[in-house]
């Protein structure tokens, strides 16, 4: 039965168990009253106003099966992921808080550490963090190659990954994670979606880069006819591209029909000229 904590001090559970914490709380600070100018005692201090959560968790269901993917190597049967995007930094104080998820995760579900791996996948490089880890914790960070760094010496295996520095041929989704890619970035991307079928279903991630690289997105549809009908053709049964791209062809188709010249519409709508040439 649970006991709230204002009704425990000096209280019996069903099993005759005595509630101590509170009474440890105020034993604590009577044990320090010579100091008591200059401690301050805090009972059931929250670590933090937001509920803790890794970003991704990934459980490898079959222990006997070794991840040959190079971000995956390092895995083991219960995996934390941790994401920074394209802007954020990974300081010492986020470093130290995943390690914390970990040591949490290994509590909770009774997971040993020795079974668990740390992953964190970031755009900017972390330099003052490796440097932490280097000088001060007296760890050594290994550069793989390709843009993932391992922490060695650590008390669980841990990786940073460098998305932007990843091998296009072995993480495209990852790497492309992010703003300003090419035009060529995009028909990689679509041509990819496209041969594992993704293109058949929702997708909050192509929502995000249309978003981000729209540009890239127009001129890569105007370069490349087949990707283009393809595209539009997934955007429109899942409705991707209901955002500022899609209601400015619209207003482009509306301009031309109202007797605006190409030129004209395509100033006013920011679209290519290309783009706009193809609604005439």
């Amino acid at each position: 039965m649970h006991v709230p904590p204002a009704e425990r001090v000096g209280r019996l559970d069903e099993q005759g168990k005595v509630y101590w914490h509170e009474a440890f709380y105020e034993a604590l600070e009577l044990e320090f009253y010579q100091y008591r100018d200059v401690l301050k005692f805090y009972n059931e201090h929250r670590l933090s106003e937001e509920a803790l959560r890794i970003d991704v968790l990934v459980i490898k269901k079959d222990s006997d099966v070794q991840i040959e993917k190079d971000i995956g190597r390092i895995f083991k049967a219960h995996n934390l992921v941790e994401y920074k995007s394209e802007m954020d930094s990974f300081s010492v104080w986020d470093y130290n808080k995943v390690m914390g998820y970990a040591f949490l995760y290994s509590a909770f579900e009774q997971v040993p550490l020795a079974d668990m791996t740390v992953s964190v996948v970031l755009t900017v490089f972390p330099a003052a963090l490796v440097k932490h880890l280097t000088r001060d914790r007296g760890l050594a960070v290994r550069d793989t190659g390709k843009g993932i760094y391992h922490v060695e010496g650590e008390i669980v295996p841990v990786q940073l990954v460098e998305s932007k520095k990843l091998p296009p041929n072995e993480n495209l989704f990852l790497r492309n994670l992010r703003s300003n890619l090419s035009v060529d970035d995009i028909l990689s991307t679509l041509t990819q979606y496209q041969a594992q079928g993704a293109l058949s279903n929702k997708s909050v991630l192509l929502n995000r880069l249309i978003r981000a690289n729209t540009a890239a997105f127009e001129e890569a549809m105007d370069m490349n006819e087949e990707v283009k009908t393809i595209f539009l053709d997934a955007a429109e049964r899942n409705g991707w591209l209901e955002d500022r791209f899609v209601e400015r062809r619209s207003i482009a188709k509306r301009l031309l029909s109202l007797g605006d010249s190409i030129e004209k519409v395509a100033n006013a709508t920011e679209l290519s000229i290309e783009t706009v040439e193809s609604l005439a």
